[in-house]
């Protein structure tokens, strides 16, 4: 496995329907619903907030996230590597919420961390550098569309 897994984080703010918000995140995430963590938070203007979050460990299940996106958004992915992974090997990346809302993935433009889902895992890699973790990632990406 390339990953060691994928955490997916989404905050459900009070106009939002925790369901929905879950279900999104259930949907990109191919985790069971008994899988998601909810915490409690406060916002900057003391608005609640609810952080859904999932982890997904499996390793056919970490692979199937990537191979649900679209080629287009497999290549931007990989056109944009440099920039998804930091100097510990984490590789970063954002889907669309409203989209997984209708139960389609999509990687998230969007700035607003609360319009996405926010999603990142370990690469696996020996020794860990983050040039490692790269080519780990370069080839993974590639190799799904094989």
């Amino acid at each position: 496995m390339t990953l060691h897994s994928l955490r997916f984080r989404a905050f459900c703010q009070a106009t939002e329907d925790e369901e929905k918000v879950a279900r999104a995140v259930l949907f990109t995430s191919g985790a069971e619903k008994e899988d998601i963590e909810r915490t409690k938070c406060t916002g900057y203007h003391g608005n609640p907030i609810l952080l859904l979050e999932v982890v997904v460990t499996k390793a056919k299940m970490v692979k199937n996230v990537f191979l649900r996106l679209s080629l287009e958004d497999r290549a931007d992915l990989l056109r944009t590597i440099e920039d998804r992974v930091d100097e510990e090997c984490t590789f970063y990346f954002r889907l669309d919420k409203q989209e997984a809302f209708f139960s389609r993935i999509f990687l998230g433009e969007k700035e607003d961390e609360n319009d996405v889902i926010a999603v990142h895992g370990k690469v696996k890699t020996y020794p860990k550098t983050r040039d490692g973790a790269l080519e780990v990632m370069r080839e993974f990406l590639s190799s799904l569309d094989q």
